[in-house]
């Protein structure tokens, strides 16, 4: 069995399926936004306020300062 990166056609197929499901499956921002914005997701209150950060804060390695 080929995975999908190998095939081309099963490639396209299973982009379809998942478009399908979910029309912003393929974020167009590249992988270190998307980590970084989850990080800062994480540390949102309820209320969607993040607390203060200084720069030089690391999580996970990344700097979060705002």
């Amino acid at each position: 069995m080929k995975w999908a990166a190998q095939d081309p056609e099963r490639a396209a197929q299973r982009a379809a399926q998942l478009t399908a499901n979910d029309p912003d499956w393929n974020c167009p921002w590249p992988l270190d936004w998307q980590r970084h914005h989850r990080v800062l997701a994480d540390l949102a209150d309820a209320d969607g306020q993040l607390p203060g950060i200084t720069p030089g804060v690391l999580m996970d390695g990344d700097d979060i300062g705002l």
